[in-house]
């Protein structure tokens, strides 16, 4: 198994501060709700939410667990309990890792909608632009791919690799 670079720790920040300045236009008079979704999500979430508070934005975090992968296996997304009723009249922005098949991030939607927020957008570091993927908005992206597995900055294969500062994707048969 290979690793080949895709975005250096310099570029990531850079386009990290580019979503945030964004993020700053858009929600400067509203208060906002981020709500991280993967563990993979973590360091771009704890990223862009410093970006923001460099820019006078300081939204309210939450977290809830969301995963459809066991290992480099996909299965049925689990999305762990939360209430989304929390979330009545809030403007929400959902941020995740990668938008792959998108039901990751439609699940979480779908509970998060329930709750009635004010508004509702989506921010991923990844968009895969996966063609069998049905219609999914994202909001704010980082970068784009075509495929590969992702790791690297928060995202793992069997729990490595999470730790690097950079974003890569793995060179292998099983890929």
């Amino acid at each position: 198994m290979r690793i080949e670079p895709l975005f250096s720790s310099e570029q990531i920040a850079a386009r990290v501060g580019a979503l945030a300045e964004r993020l700053a236009r858009d929600y400067s008079d509203a208060p906002l709700t981020v709500l991280c979704v993967a563990e993979g999500a973590v360091r771009f979430n704890d990223d862009l939410l410093a970006a923001l508070a460099d820019r006078g934005v300081h939204p309210e975090r939450l977290t809830v667990r969301a995963r459809r992968t066991e290992g480099t296996t996909l299965g049925p997304v689990q999305v762990d309990p939360f209430d989304p009723e929390s979330l009545e009249g809030r403007d929400v922005l959902v941020v995740d890792d990668v938008a792959d098949g998108g039901d990751t991030l439609r699940a979480v939607l779908e509970i998060v909608s329930l709750g009635e927020p004010r508004s509702l957008r989506t921010a991923v570091l990844i968009d895969k632009r996966a063609p069998a993927r049905s219609p999914l908005r994202l909001d704010y992206v980082g970068f784009e791919l075509e495929s590969g597995w992702v790791i690297g900055y928060g995202m793992d294969v069997d729990g490595a690799y999470r730790e690097l500062d950079w974003i890569g994707v793995l060179v292998d048969d099983r890929f």
